[in-house]
């Protein structure tokens, strides 16, 4: 069971740094001297985007890592399962932006998002059904 629980909190981790090294991906070009502003950039942040990234790159993340610590309760468990979920969910939806806008940098980084927000999945339902 330990270890098993282990590799839920390993993949919310590994969640945690794909994004971390997805934005930074994005913001390599600037090193050479590229524009990487948006196309119809105002040069205002919308908030509301913001926000999401930061529940879903981190405060999701850490809850998840904080329910694992807490395994002991069903409901740790129940809404870990579901931040997996959400969060494979999200992985597999958000790759497909490639296919409308290709970037070979992203390339490397997204389906390691797939393959970890499916075993995030896996092992958290693993988590759920043991206990």
């Amino acid at each position: 069971m330990e270890k098993e629980i282990s590799k839920v909190s390993f993949m919310w981790v590994v969640i945690m740094v794909g994004f971390a090294m997805h934005m930074l991906a994005d913001l390599l070009p600037i090193f050479w001297g590229a524009n990487i502003s948006m196309p119809d950039a105002t040069g205002e942040a919308s908030v509301g985007m913001m926000a999401f990234m930061i529940f879903l790159s981190f405060f999701m993340p850490m809850c998840g890592l904080l329910c694992m610590q807490y395994r002991s309760n069903k409901t740790m468990r129940l809404i870990n399962f579901t931040l997996a979920s959400i969060m494979m969910i999200f992985n597999i939806l958000h790759a497909t932006e490639l296919i409308m806008e290709f970037n070979p940098v992203q390339l490397m980084i997204h389906p390691v998002m797939i393959i970890a927000g499916i075993y995030l999945f896996i092992f958290s339902r693993r988590e759920m059904k043991q206990q």
